[in-house]
């Protein structure tokens, strides 16, 4: 059984359906003897399926039947006998010039052009999110991956090898015997998931998850719930399948990227539509949507849409609608997906990632003979089933706040049976109950749960104890002034409390024989906007000129590239007072009240109406908006998680300092704006751009001024200047050499795909270009430090090569322009880069 997990967690491949009885077949062109792909197969009047993309079908039936009619527009209809002791079929239908032919002479152009045309236009009126004011539904979703034993034969296999061309047996495997009888007793795996969806015009549509069950755990893994298995309606821009985003194919640009083709017309619910075929014009190196669109022919409103992927991994979503006569619209009511392994090396994405095969040598499988020629594999499936109920339409619904995708109720993964049954729209078989005995056993006794609880803490950068997270930034650095940096930090988990958290931290370095601190506490307001009122004192070190965004997120590496060199630093000691609010779901405010007293570690004075300061306080009041208009959120009763970054992002601040208020010695503003953009094709690399900049207006010394992130040591040879690249920094700008009041700057990345030399070695190319442009008023006024302007631009391009051995790669540089330097060297930077991956 535990074998039967790893799969699942590996895998996510899938298969077919149980069944009583079962035939399958092909349909093909009788003069051609090509395969005729979504071809109508009807057993009754309104019940059938169509074939896949390979011509190829499957009928589950309940009970016995006599006869099948097989339907393709451009070709005549038939009837095809069913004998009891055939399960195989091959169907030929011959071509006919009636109909379609006509239609593409008369119009002069592909028939189906003008359906789509016409289909597109009306989204308006038939797009439920944009025709209603309002809906709100219950949904009950089950996801399965599992096998049919009956398909698994379960001999016990024996295992030979070839030598001098003669069979040896080498061994016995038993594992097709265990696995059939695992599949027998439970499924791989099972989650369920019951939800309230609500919608209005004006705030969008929101997931509140009721109740929640993952196999094997006592609590979900919210990341898993935060994924998009299967988007909510074709008539999106985007259709989106296991988080990663197609061109829909009713997108308002749909006609440039998909060709279309009629196949037939069929009846559902005595309302006639179009069959339209759609695949991709371009074949991508990574598979493409395809899949039928059925079309209503009196509103051209969607009555169902199949979508499928075909390659190393088959993924088939089928979404199905019915016609509400009172607010005349189709509705979605189902929807469903599976995924089984494909017959093909052509590329998926799943979760934005390409998934390739990966096969060994034909050597491997020439020295290896076996008596059982299944593979397991081949069996396992995953199917995820939704089904909307109580629906209620244009009447009033209430959705607190703006933004927020998914909503998790504290209570979600405590229901009990009773609950459960009042929602389940599909009954638990004795498999399915098994199942949740099974893995929540197997789970426990392993400690799965409490190792994706480690690793999430790990990866955000703490150690968890019972009640006190340990930080892991602490624990030890590097730069020019302290040395190594060594210490240790903590705050407070949801075990201590969930409505107030204490943090501090120790540091001491071995350099400047100095300890540095700082201690904070806060208290949560309110949850639903997660308003916090914090409180902190900070003894320690702050890079000159360095600026951050007070609502930027905790951020976490093994090391930071940059601090390694850094060997300008003041002291400060300050208390603040702040207040984060999350604005909206996608809009967070952090709103700091500060007083500091600072002191350089360094020569300095700054020159203030004839007074010297070389020791000064300052008092500042500091607004600063985060707003991410294009992610998506989820809220668990742990707090508020991104589940989809989305591009762009935008940054906003303004500082004020004040003069004589507690204590004060400068007045000054400061406004910084920040934009952050992505572009990611599926498997294509990735574009990003980076706009930045800074306005400084009033008395600020240089403490508080602009460097732009400059990365280069002060060395006169390039191969002493050898270091750690940095990730947004200018590596040809020498430290200290810039310093501004006011300045913008510019990145531009592109990271190409991994270069396939060999299995283990992908090395990635990156291309860099940066240009910064600023200016500082009254240079003099800065005694102690000499530095320049930005104020005839600096510009440096160059590339990095990535991944060479172990993360390790290397980065070149060159700074030219208006401050290129005489001598040729000076204008390099050679350095080597760390990019640290867990591999998945």
């Amino acid at each position: 059984m535990k074998k039967s997990v790893l799969i699942f967690i590996a895998l996510l491949t899938s298969f077919a359906a149980l069944a009583q009885q079962r035939i399958s077949g092909i349909v093909l062109d009788e003069q051609s003897k090509e395969s005729l792909p979504f071809a109508n197969i009807f057993i009754s009047k309104n019940k059938g399926t169509i074939t896949d993309a390979e011509g190829k079908f499957i009928l589950n039936l309940k009970k016995d039947i006599t006869t099948i009619k097989v339907s393709y527009i451009g070709y005549k209809t038939i009837t095809v006998p069913v004998d009891q002791n055939k399960t195989y079929l091959t169907i030929r239908l011959q071509r006919t010039q009636e109909s379609l032919d006509a239609v593409v002479l008369y119009n002069k152009e592909n028939p189906a052009l003008q359906i789509m045309r016409d289909a597109i236009d009306r989204k308006k009126q038939n797009d439920p999110e944009r025709k209603l004011k309002s809906f709100k539904l219950n949904a009950y979703n089950k996801l399965l991956v599992t096998a049919n034993p009956d398909s698994i034969n379960g001999q016990i296999d024996s295992i030979y090898t070839k030598k001098d061309g003669e069979l040896v047996f080498k061994e016995v495997d038993s594992s097709n015997y265990s696995f059939k009888k695992d599949m027998t007793r439970s499924h791989i795996y099972m989650t369920e998931k019951v939800s309230e969806v609500s919608f209005s015009s004006s705030k969008g549509k929101r997931e509140k998850i009721l109740a929640t069950r993952m196999a094997g755990f006592k609590e979900p893994i919210y990341e898993v719930l935060g994924i998009k298995i299967q988007s909510f309606s074709f008539y999106n821009n985007k259709y989106e399948l296991f988080g990663t985003s197609y061109a829909g194919p009713m997108a308002g640009n749909a006609l440039s990227k998909y060709a279309y083709k009629i196949l037939d017309t069929v009846s559902n619910n005595n309302r006639e539509s179009y069959m339209i075929y759609y695949s991709p014009k371009k074949k991508g190196e990574t598979s493409g949507l395809e899949g039928i669109l059925y079309i209503d022919r009196e509103s051209y409103a969607l009555q169902k849409g199949i979508a499928e992927i075909k390659g190393v991994i088959d993924i088939k979503a089928v979404q199905n609608f019915e016609y509400n006569e009172t607010f005349e619209v189709w509705f979605p009511t189902d929807k469903k997906i599976q995924i089984r392994k494909g017959k093909t090396d052509d590329t998926v994405s799943l979760f934005g990632q390409a998934v390739k095969v990966q096969r060994g040598t034909p050597q491997d499988s020439t020295k290896t003979v076996r008596s059982n020629k299944q593979n397991v594999s081949d069996f396992i499936y995953l199917t995820s089933n939704t089904k909307n109920f109580d629906l209620s339409i244009n009447e009033p619904v209430k959705i607190r706040g703006r933004g927020l995708a998914i909503e998790i109720e504290d209570l979600a993964h405590d229901r009990d049976e009773a609950y459960w049954s009042k929602f389940r729209t599909d009954s638990i078989t004795k498999r399915g109950r098994e199942t949740y005995v099974v893995l929540d056993s197997v789970i426990a006794e392993d400690g799965v749960e409490k190792d994706i609880y480690l690793a999430r803490k790990l990866l955000k950068g703490y150690y968890p104890t019972k009640y006190i997270d340990l930080d892991l930034r602490y624990l030890v650095k590097y730069n020019n002034y302290e040395a190594f940096r060594l210490g240790l930090g903590g705050v407070t988990n949801a075990n201590f409390s969930t409505k107030y958290r204490l943090n501090g931290y120790g540091v001491y370095g071995t350099r400047d024989k100095d300890f540095k601190f700082g201690v904070g506490g806060a208290a949560r307001l309110d949850k639903r906007t997660q308003t916090w009122f914090g409180m902190s004192y900070t003894d320690d070190l702050v890079e000159t000129g360095s600026s951050r965004f007070i609502t930027d997120r905790r951020a976490f590496s093994l090391f930071e590239p940059r601090l390694f060199n850094i060997d300008l630093f003041y002291e400060v000691k300050r208390l603040t007072a702040n207040i984060e609010h999350q604005i909206t779901a996608k809009m967070h405010g952090n709103l700091m009240l500060s007083r500091s007293n600072v002191e350089s570690t360094y020569d300095y004075g700054f020159v203030q109406n004839g007074q010297i300061f070389n020791a000064y306080d300052i008092t500042e009041a500091t607004l600063s908006i985060q707003w991410n208009p294009f992610s998506e959120y989820m809220q668990t009763r742990h707090g508020r998680n991104e589940i989809k970054k989305g591009f762009p992002q935008f940054a906003f601040q303004a500082t004020k300092s004040f003069d004589g208020f507690l204590g004060g010695d400068f007045d000054y503003t400061k406004l910084d704006a920040r934009i952050v953009h992505e572009i990611r094709p599926i498997d294509k690399g990735v574009t990003s751009f980076l706009l930045k900049g800074g306005l400084g207006i009033g008395n600020i010394p240089i403490s508080h001024l602009y460097h732009t992130s400059p990365n280069n040591p002060n060395k006169d040879v390039l191969l002493q200047r050898f270091s750690i690249a940095g990730r947004n920094s200018f590596e040809t700008m020498y430290f200290n050499e810039f310093f501004s009041d006011k300045y913008a700057m510019f990145q531009a990345k592109h990271k190409f795909k991994p270069f396939k030399i060999t299995k283990g070695f992908r090395p990635e190319l990156t291309l860099i270009t940066r240009f910064a442009i600023g200016d500082a008023d009254n240079i003099e006024r800065h005694l102690g430090q000499q530095f320049n302007s930005l104020k005839h631009g600096f510009s440096e391009s160059g590339f990095e090569i990535n991944k060479l051995f172990a993360g390790f790669g290397l980065s070149f540089m060159y700074r030219y322009g208006a401050y290129h330097l005489p001598k040729f060297e000076d204008n390099l930077s050679f350095k080597f880069t760390y990019y640290f991956s867990l591999g998945f």
